[in-house]
């Protein structure tokens, strides 16, 4: 075996393949999420890690640079989105490891002023902790809500609570219409933001970046309404083997129904339908209400890394930039420590 690691500037041509064999595959590593980063936010380039052996592809990552006022950061992904390595059967191990030596390697040749690695995969398998400290930096724990469709519907079905079942079927005899609509995607940015209000160090994604996904059809807006109009909404990633949830918006009188309830496992058999392996929930940013909320839907706990990218290379304006953007960002979940 002959490894070697190029950076490209856009996804190589076998980069399907990976999307098809690996199972953690997530629709964050299709490459029209990467164009829609860099087209709805101009201070983003994509590129895509690029693991060879004899020049054949076995495994890579994408990750996105930020440049500002002549700094840089690497994302990988930005906003969280899972940037964990793809491989070929059997080359997890060692695409891993030079993915990592390749983001530390940006590192010191770009000076970044900081950044991220989302390591999420729904298998659970992580990582290894001497790949992820490779990259300079400090590695935090979080958790995604992720139910399981491998086994069909029904059998997801089974997994959920006899309440949200019945609230579901009864939510929907009383008029509930769940659809997909992209044509309300403002409508729906309006109950995100207004709602999100309340959410502590919480910033809304641009309304231009779920433009964008929507147009590369990487993204569907799901909704739910009833006789009063519109009751809650969602952004949805769609790969192959994953839908993953982004963000959502729910009127009041939604939350206390179980009209979202409802959304959910729609779309959930909206993903199972196309042959995904599971519907990814997201996090919950610790708090024990949604948490209990997307247990009782059936949804299993996956607890994942996150390196967060450190200013040790960057100049001395870098590093003074890092310090105030961590006070700043001080109230955000970054995750547990172990």
């Amino acid at each position: 075996m002959s490894l070697g690691v190029r950076c490209l500037d856009a996804a190589p041509r076998e980069w399907g393949a990976l999307l098809e064999l690996d199972p953690d595959a997530t629709p964050a590593h299709r490459p029209e999420v990467w164009s829609a980063l860099a087209a709805a936010l101009p201070a983003m380039t994509p590129g895509v890690i690029a693991v060879e052996d004899n020049g054949r592809l076995i495994g890579g990552a994408p990750f996105v640079i930020e440049r500002r006022a002549g700094l840089a950061w690497i994302h990988a992904l930005p906003f969280l989105l899972p940037g964990a390595p793809l491989a070929l059967p059997g080359q997890g191990a060692a695409v891993d490891l030079m993915v990592a030596d390749a983001i530390a390697t940006l590192q010191r040749e770009l000076r970044t002023a900081g950044g991220e690695w989302a390591c999420y995969r729904a298998s659970g398998g992580a990582v290894a902790t001497h790949a992820l400290e490779i990259p300079s930096g400090e590695t935090r724990w979080v958790e995604a809500e992720v139910i399981d469709l491998s086994g069909g519907i029904e059998a997801a079905r089974r997994a959920m609570g006899r309440k949200v079942r019945q609230g579901i079927a009864r939510t929907i005899r009383e008029g509930l219409l769940c659809a997909a609509e992209s044509g309300a995607l403002e409508e729906a940015y309006v109950l995100h933001v207004r709602q999100s209000r309340g959410w502590s160090a919480h910033r809304p994604l641009p309304l231009e970046l779920s433009r964008r996904l929507i147009e590369a059809n990487v993204a569907q807006l799901v909704t739910a309404r009833d006789r009063r109009g519109l009751l809650c909404a969602a952004l949805a990633l769609e790969g192959a083997r994953e839908t993953f949830l982004w963000w959502s918006g729910a009127h009041e009188q939604a939350r206390r129904s179980d009209a979202y309830a409802a959304l959910l496992w729609w779309t959930a058999e909206r993903a199972a339908e196309r042959g995904c392996a599971r519907l990814n929930l997201g996090a919950s940013r610790g708090l024990i209400a949604i948490d209990a909320f997307k247990d009782a839907l059936g949804a299993r706990r996956v607890r994942y890394p996150v390196r967060w990218l450190d200013a040790r290379h960057a100049p001395a304006a870098g590093r003074a930039i890092a310090a105030i953007q961590t006070w700043v960002r001080r109230g955000r979940s970054r995750g547990d420590a172990t």
